[in-house]
Parts: C-alpha cells; sequence; structure tokens
C-alpha cells in the first residue's frame, strides 16, 4: 500500500485495520455478485464504501494508485509523441524501432515496458493488468493509423485504461470473493459485465479534461490530467454511491 501523507491538511490519522475498513464495502460486493450484477445499489454502495471507509476518502483512493497514475502518465507522453513526432520518430525515441511495421496491436504491447514498471507488487500488476486490458480493446477505438491518432481516441484510450486500473483495484481489495458465490460461469459473466459497465460510465461521466492540446502539454501538464481525471471519477463514484443511502 501506498504510504498516505499530510500534503492536504497535515498528519492523516491512523486507518483502521484493512479487514474492518473494506468490511462494509466487501459485504456490498459480495452482496451485487450474489445477484448476478443486478442489485445496482449494492455495487454502488459498494464502491463508495471503498473509497470514503477503505481509502479515507478520494484524494486517498488517488494516491494508492501510484503505479496506475504513473502508468498512465507515461501512456500519455507516448500518445503525445505519436501526435506531436508521428510513429517513427517516437519509436526511435524509445529504442523501439524494431516494431515499426507491425500492427497497431503489435506496438502497443511492445510498449508495454514503456508504459509499466516491471515490478513484482501488487499495485504495478495492476497497472499492467489495465494496460493489457486496454490493450485488448484498441479495436474498438478505431485506431488505423498511429501516424493520424485523433484526439477522441486518445481520449479513449486514456479512459479506458483509467477505467481498467480502477477495475483491477477493486477486484483486488474488494470484489476477491465475488467470484466464489456462484459455480454458475453465465452470473459470473453477468456481474463482471455490470461491474464494469458501471465504472467506465462513471470514469467517462466524470471527465472534465481536454486532450486537443496534447501534443503542447509538458509532463506536469500530463501529471496533473492524470491525477485530476483520478480524483473526479473516484469523487463521481462515492457521490454515486451516497445517492443510494
Amino acid at each position: 500500500e501506498e504510504q498516505q501523507d499530510g500534503q492536504d491538511g497535515g498528519p492523516k490519522p491512523p486507518m483502521p485495520a484493512p479487514g474492518e475498513r473494506f468490511r462494509s464495502a466487501r459485504t456490498n460486493f459480495s452482496r451485487f455478485a450474489r445477484s448476478g450484477g443486478s442489485d445496482r445499489r449494492a455495487i454502488r454502495r459498494a464502491v463508495r464504501d471503498y473509497v470514503r471507509s477503505g481509502t479515507g476518502g478520494s484524494k486517498n483512493a488517488v494516491r494508492r494508485m501510484a503505479p496506475s497514475r504513473a502508468a498512465a502518465g507515461k501512456a500519455l507522453g507516448v500518445l503525445r509523441g505519436l501526435q506531436r513526432d508521428g510513429m517513427q520518430e517516437t519509436l526511435r525515441r524509445l529504442n523501439l524501432q524494431n516494431l515499426s511495421g507491425g500492427s497497431v496491436q503489435d506496438i502497443f504491447t511492445g510498449l508495454t515496458e514503456v508504459v509499466c514498471q516491471d515490478g513484482g507488487s501488487i499495485d504495478e500488476a495492476i497497472a499492467r493488468d489495465a494496460w493489457l486490458e486496454t490493450i485488448a480493446e484498441l479495436d474498438q477505438f478505431g485506431i488505423g493509423n498511429l501516424d493520424a491518432l485523433t484526439n477522441d481516441q486518445v481520449t479513449e484510450l486514456f479512459l479506458s485504461f483509467i477505467a481498467h486500473s480502477i477495475e483491477v483495484r477493486l477486484y483486488q481489495e474488494i470484489g476477491v470473493n465475488g467470484f466464489k458465490l456462484s459455480d454458475d460461469l453465465d452470473d459470473i459473466e453477468a456481474f463482471d459485465r455490470q461491474f464494469r459497465d458501471y465504472i467506465e460510465r462513471s470514469v467517462r461521466d466524470s471527465f472534465s479534461g481536454d486532450m486537443s492540446q496534447l501534443s503542447d502539454m509538458s509532463d506536469d501538464d500530463i501529471r496533473h490530467v492524470v491525477d485530476t481525471t483520478y480524483l473526479e471519477a473516484w469523487e463521481l463514484l462515492e457521490q454515486l454511491g451516497d445517492m443510494e443511502g
């Protein structure tokens, strides 16, 4: 776990033991899983309780995702290079000229070591899983030419990664028991689909950024966009849970 700091108002009070602070979130997630994904109130409450009780608020939820934030920033840096300098120059700068001529899928897979830290921690594994899940969806974004990436395609790629990293994080911390509650593959697929749809819609609904100026963004600008996007997503997920009482 990433250690909390006091930069937003002094030292943070000690958090409850992990088993206690995630209990409500896990209970609601299990209820959602048992319903086969039909109990929408339960998943909204589960994620709300994860943010509020499990992490101590949306700002702490953002802090706890340092490797995912780093990966999102590196991904945006690569996309900035592709838009500004083109594919050949970007691959040359990254010493990945051998990827030139490959499919879009092959090139993005080859960028995995650039985007993701090569470490063994759970947090680093979450970032890597999220990146690989984003690659698996590339066909949906209509990307045929990396020398002609549109702002909409960049936005879709970025938000897909953000959503997947949140999904994997939640599964890892509060959803691990969900798969044990049913032997029915259809039920498991149903609640997984509903869960992912909820997170992905929330990430898109909360996003207030603008990717039209990516080619002019500095690394600091990119870090700000990444952190703001995570914060807005966690804040909306917390608010949606509050609407369920």
